[in-house]
């Protein structure tokens, strides 16, 4: 006798997510035909999920929305919704893999070069943000206010360790100063060939900013992020350490344990 019993919720709901992305029809996810057809309802759904997903690319690609315009940009993320499927129900970390997205579309690319850096810019500004929320400061950090209590001895062991959500970014592009230009709506004397780098930082206070620097404060910054001590960071760069308490960067230090 042949079973005919329903499909469990879990089962649904994989079926329709595969629908969401033409894996599947509506007759598969028991969705009823009556003025329109279960397909005709399905890709109702299909339009509203590839906009919503969208208009998350849209907010996290800001920048690449304003350089490309609405149609090529909308042409880019569709393909992207449809090739990389939601894997929960929080959109908040949705758009990784833009830029392989991007890949696809070679003509964008070749109008647009710098696309690829750009996307990996933006990407990093939601990292940046996803790191600040989600990773705590550890308990065993000392304030920075008991630095002139360390033990003369005990001094070459002292690591002072960033806040969460500051990261570094190098690009052959001016993807910083691009970035003021696009807010400001003034490309002036923008040299978009000449290479930048700089901090991308993220606080619940000010949110996340970014700030193009010099060689030297970025070397400091590079080391610190690498757990270096301060005795492993060339003499030169600690001049710069004004620069991460002016900033509000650090959180903290510890004192490492040497090997003997």
């Amino acid at each position: 006798m042949t079973s005919n019993a329903s499909p469990s919720l879990s089962e649904l709901q994989s079926t329709f997510a595969k629908a969401l992305h033409y894996q599947a029809s509506g007759e598969d996810c028991n969705i009823c035909s009556d003025v329109f057809s279960a397909d005709e309802r399905m890709q109702i759904y299909r339009n509203n999920f590839i906009i919503s997903l969208s208009e998350v690319l849209q907010s996290t690609y800001p920048m690449l929305h304003a350089l490309w315009g609405e149609e090529c940009f909308e042409q880019v993320a569709r393909q992207h919704v449809l090739n990389y499927p939601l894997q929960a129900g929080d959109v908040s970390h949705y758009g990784e893999h833009f830029e392989q997205t991007i890949e696809r579309f070679p003509a964008v690319i070749e109008a647009a070069p710098y696309s690829l850096e750009v996307a990996r810019f933006e990407w990093h500004i939601d990292l940046a943000q996803q790191l600040g929320n989600q990773i705590s400061l550890a308990d065993d950090l000392l304030p920075l206010a008991q630095l002139a209590h360390v033990a003369e001895d005990q001094q070459p062991q002292i690591q002072l360790h960033l806040k969460p959500g500051v990261i570094t970014f190098q690009s052959s592009y001016a993807l910083f100063s691009l970035q003021q230009a696009i807010n400001s709506n003034n490309f002036d004397g923008l040299s978009l060939e000449q290479a930048e780098q700089g901090i991308i930082a993220y606080s619940a206070e000010s949110g996340v900013w970014t700030l193009a620097l010099t060689a030297e404060p970025y070397e400091l910054l590079n080391y610190l992020l690498s757990g270096c001590m301060l005795t492993e960071v060339p003499p030169a760069l600690l001049a710069h350490l004004d620069f991460l308490t002016q900033h509000d960067l650090l959180a903290g230090f510890s004192l490492a344990t040497l090997e003997g």
